[in-house]
């Protein structure tokens, strides 16, 4: 793995789930591409910061597997991400969101709390000093059960839902590492038609929108 051992920059590693919300970095210096296994790492300079940027693909399983790979490969000091998120009816379309709490909105047992794992964190938090009162949730399904929101609205204060931010929010935990996360508003749940394409065009539409915050707060 190639290494830049700086000590004046700081190395932080920026995923990226859906290929939707990936858009050209036009700010950042492109220095090169890596390549190992399963794993492509674009690797660029920003201000006095090196960025390594990785598209996890959806899921937890997948945000997890990349983010534990930068950190152990790259010795980074940061994670960040950005991307697209259903939402309530309290917010809009396109609205910027820094969340607060990560909960699972899957994880449910006799033993524990809604959305806690067993064993593990009630719920995980951002490493962003100033941020929205909101939380979000993370699980390995579309989810679009009216119901259920309402649930984890009332019980959590849950208005956000993504398949990824909460996993890599509990793996920095576990490795002592920042975590910085930015979402967008593009779909409020129960509102849209469940149209592939409308809503590939509203991820990529709402990410920008969260890539061009992220961007604001790096500087």
């Amino acid at each position: 793995i190639f290494m830049i051992n700086d000590p004046n920059k700081k190395r932080i590693g920026l995923i990226i789930a859906d290929p939707n919300e990936i858009h050209d970095l036009t700010e950042f210096k492109y220095i090169k591409t890596f390549e190992q296994k399963n794993f492509k790492v674009d690797f660029y300079e920003f201000k006095n910061k090196y960025i390594y940027v990785i598209n996890s693909l959806i899921g937890i399983v997948n945000a997890s597997m990349v983010c534990q790979y930068l950190i152990d490969n790259y010795s980074i000091h940061e994670i960040w991400n950005y991307g697209a998120v259903g939402a309530t009816n309290n917010l809009k379309i396109n609205d910027v969101i820094i969340p607060h709490k990560f909960f699972y909105f899957d994880v449910k047992t006799p033993w524990y709390k809604l959305g806690q794992v067993p064993n593990e964190k009630e719920f995980y938090v951002t490493s962003f000093d100033q941020y929205d009162n909101i939380n979000i949730a993370s699980g390995n399904s579309f989810i679009d059960d009216i119901e259920m929101i309402k649930e984890l609205h009332n019980k959590l204060n849950v208005d956000l839902f993504d398949m990824e931010s909460c996993a890599i929010a509990q793996v920095c935990f576990k490795n002592d590492i920042p975590f910085y996360c930015i979402k967008a508003v593009s779909d409020i749940i129960g509102d849209n038609k469940i149209n592939k394409e409308d809503i590939n065009l509203r991820i990529s539409q709402a990410s920008k929108k969260s890539l061009d915050k992220l961007i604001k707060l790096l500087s």
